[in-house]
């Protein structure tokens, strides 16, 4: 009995993630340089064919992987940033909004993944390890036209700064943004443990007041 046309794309929909699953782990022990495509077929437990198949080279897996990652979560921005332009409109949004709209979406995604789940940090901080080339490209496919409506709404909402003011405390705020998440842990180790790492709700919280804050400062 032959599979249906529906069965065999499920099959095959599956393979894809398993590849993709399997290049995260890969790249986020070693980065991407060192991962190959035959620590790739054998962690998923597929073939060479197979990834030639979905994603045709190394590169074009390494953007699939990213695409999956983080375009749901720039959509999720992207769709709250314009709720909020909406909503204040002719006014600018408040600085704080803007922020709680770049950054909730992302601890939202950490958030709600398993608890042993950490492979979106420690993509993010094995990415921060990568030649400059590496980064330039990635940010010009996942981040520069989103970087650009945000810094087009901060300008809105922050006119007595310089471009190069903006640019500065923007770049420092996604800074801010990213140790954040992937040094968490040390929230619980300088405070003595009195402070809860895994409580995002008040780690965004205070993440966004203190970069609103700089924002500000003259």
């Amino acid at each position: 009995m032959k599979n249906s046309p529906g069965s065999a794309s499920s099959v095959s929909d599956k393979t894809r993630q398993c590849i993709i699953r399997a290049a995260e782990k890969i790249f986020a022990q070693g980065g991407y340089r060192a991962m190959t495509l035959r620590q790739v077929t054998q962690e998923a437990k597929v073939n060479l064919a197979a990834v030639n198949y979905h994603f045709g080279s190394k590169t074009n897996l390494m953007h699939a992987l990213l695409r999956e990652r983080f375009e749901p979560i720039n959509q999720q921005r992207l769709t709250l940033l314009d709720a909020l332009s909406e909503k204040h409109a002719p006014d600018p949004v408040p600085l704080a909004a803007i922020y709680d709209a770049l950054f909730r979406p992302l601890f939202t995604g950490v958030d709600s993944a398993p608890v042993n789940d950490t492979a979106l940090m420690q993509i993010i901080g094995r990415a921060l390890t990568e030649p400059a080339d590496f980064m330039r490209k990635l940010h010009k496919e996942f981040f520069a036209d989103l970087s650009q409506r945000f810094t087009d709404e901060i300008h809105r909402s922050c006119p007595q700064l310089s471009a190069e003011q903006l640019q500065y405390r923007f770049f420092l705020s996604i800074s801010t943004m990213i140790g954040t998440l992937i040094e968490q842990v040390r929230l619980e180790n300088i405070s003595n443990g009195k402070l809860d790492a895994t409580n995002l709700d008040k780690m965004l919280h205070e993440l966004t007041a203190y970069v609103v804050a700089g924002f500000r400062q003259e």
